[in-house]
């Protein structure tokens, strides 16, 4: 089976190189070219979700598109099957493009359950620990956490600058965030002082020995907390010091630094499925409101008209 990643029309040549970084995590290809089933990874009417698919099991490229227009009219004319990502925000709705594509292949190459249902899902929802060292990739992450849902992360920022960096580093890592209309909260911390807060902590690491991430129950709330970006040396610290560590694998392919905004968005689109949307109220939707009557204007003898110039007086 041969699976690639499409490009179409994406034009920072930053993303292009995730993308490539997200075909090696995954074990895939980064091709200019149309292999096999087309499958477009956009927002659109009849896009079939992520989650609850089989593994695929043919040849297969996943086209992801330019990052304000999406993917052309003419290719997802000719895609064979559209998928979405589903977000859980009203104001960050979709992901950088690079993240996007990782969490799309992560998802269609393994396969996985249904997105589960809540009445209260946001009670089920586990606190969120990135650590970070480059402010692109941490506002990249922080973006994708929005879009699945979170309202506070923590953030161990050891030199990606979101807190004390430049004005430049600042800027590029709040236009990575979409901080304009990401209500997010990020607080700061390390891991060491995080972890002595709660009673169990998920490390997720990309490749290597743990769990699969598929298999651990993300959905304790608050008394869990899950970390994304930790290195080597944290994983024997936390071992060493607390007993109530489970670490977490991706099964992606070993890379000497791994883009924070691609594993953390693969977890978090994970706790997204875990932790689920809203169960639908039974019944009819609400109907808007109706009103009797609109506004009728005062008799003329009632107004009095003010030129702007006399308020100049007050």
């Amino acid at each position: 089976m041969s699976v690639s990643f499409y490009a179409d029309g994406v034009e920072n040549d930053a993303n292009l190189r995730r993308i490539e970084d997200a075909a090696h995590l995954l074990g895939i290809a980064s091709s200019t070219s149309i292999d096999g089933r087309l499958i477009a990874v956009e927002n659109a009417p009849g896009a079939r979700e992520i989650y609850g698919r089989r593994p695929l099991q043919d040849d297969a490229t996943i086209a992801v598109g330019n990052e304000r227009r999406g993917i052309s009219r003419r290719l997802l004319a000719t895609a064979d099957e559209t998928v979405v990502i589903p977000t859980q925000s009203r104001t960050v709705t979709t992901l950088n493009v690079a993240a996007a594509a990782a969490v799309a292949g992560w998802f269609l190459l393994r396969g996985s359950g249904q997105q589960a249902t809540a009445a209260r899902p946001e009670h089920r929802r586990p606190a969120l620990l990135l650590v970070g060292h480059d402010h692109v990739e941490v506002g990249s992450s922080l973006r994708s956490a929005a879009a699945f849902g979170f309202r506070d992360v923590l953030l161990d920022d050891r030199g990606a600058g979101w807190f004390a960096g430049s004005s430049s580093v600042r800027r590029e890592a709040r236009a990575a965030a979409r901080r304009h209309k990401n209500p997010l909260r990020v607080h700061p911390t390390t891991l060491a002082e995080s972890a002595r807060r709660y009673d169990e902590l998920v490390l997720v690491t990309a490749s290597g020995s743990g769990n699969p991430l598929s298999r651990e129950r993300l959905t304790r709330g608050i008394r869990q907390l899950v970390i994304v970006g930790a290195e080597l040396e944290d994983e024997e610290a936390l071992a060493d010091s607390i007993g109530h560590v489970t670490v977490a694998s991706l099964g992606l392919q070993p890379m000497q630094h791994e883009p924070l905004r691609l594993t953390a968005s693969i977890a978090l689109a994970e706790i997204g499925r875990q932790v689920g949307r809203r169960r639908p109220v039974p019944g009819p939707p609400p109907r808007a409101p109706r009103y009797e009557k609109a506004m009728d204007a005062a008799p003329d003898p009632d107004v009095l008209l003010v030129d702007p110039a006399e308020l100049l007086a007050f």
